[in-house]
């Protein structure tokens, strides 16, 4: 599985959105997936995922995406939602339901599938960011598999970030990063035009030799963990998400 961005919103009593908020993040989302160039995944926060009931629709005429459509289709015409559609057809036993996304205990959660392309990162944190202003009463947990997010993650509230220390490994220098705005890396999305979409399998593999089969592995970074940067974690130009941010903290 290739390095992630994963983006988390806990159901707790400090968390809320209304449906319109909703909305309106849907269409943001839907913004940045069609406006920029993603080379593996692309955003994905969703507050359930389905899966079709195909079992107890099993041997019918029509397939059980089939029904769903129409259901969907008629619901719709009916004026609901799409969440109220969704709590109908779980009631109709047509799909199961994951309430909350990818993630256990959430509201709302997702993951984008980065590898290596540190200007895909910069996008979804600078969405996530935007997210944190649409929904103001709610508290984003974001998580970097990779280096983008220095600290490797993050909590976002009302376009502020928040650290906890005891999150953190102790060799950090936190409070410099903190006076010096530099929790995100700094990325040149230049460098990023023409990169090639992610790939876990290399052609052929099983039939090299073993010698050659450990230096392909040495060489090619296929997870997308490695570190692509200038120097230090940076760019030496670029876009500095951390200018977005309105205000940093640290806490226990």
């Amino acid at each position: 599985m290739g390095r992630r961005i994963l983006y988390k919103i806990e159901d707790n009593s400090q968390n809320s959105f209304t449906e319109d908020q909703w909305t309106e993040v849907g269409r943001m989302q839907h913004w940045y997936n069609s406006e920029f160039k993603w080379s593996l995944g692309k955003i994905a926060f969703k507050r359930y995922v389905i899966f079709p009931n195909a079992e107890e629709f099993a041997n019918l005429d029509q397939s059980v995406w089939q029904i769903i459509a129409q259901r969907h289709h008629s619901l719709h015409e009916q004026g609901m939602t799409d969440h109220e559609i969704v709590e109908q057809l779980e009631r109709d036993r047509l799909v199961f339901v994951k309430w909350g996304g990818y993630f256990d205990n959430c509201l709302a959660s997702g993951f984008t599938r980065v590898a290596d392309n540190e200007w895909n990162a910069f996008l979804v944190c600078d969405f996530l960011l935007k997210v944190s202003t649409l929904c103001p009463d709610m508290t984003i947990h974001v998580v970097d598999e990779g280096q983008f997010v220095k600290t490797g993650e993050v909590w976002v509230r009302r376009g502020e970030v928040y650290l906890r220390t005891s999150r953190l490994p102790k060799s950090l220098f936190l409070d410099e990063m903190i006076q010096d705005k530099h929790i995100f890396s700094i990325v040149n999305p230049d460098k990023y035009n023409n990169h090639p979409a992610f790939k876990n399998v290399i052609p052929e593999f099983n039939r090299l030799h073993a010698a050659d089969k450990l230096n392909v592995v040495r060489r090619w970074n296929w997870l997308g963990y490695g570190d692509g940067y200038d120097a230090s974690g940076d760019d030496a130009t670029g876009f500095n998400l951390n200018l977005k941010v309105r205000r940093f903290h640290i806490v226990d």
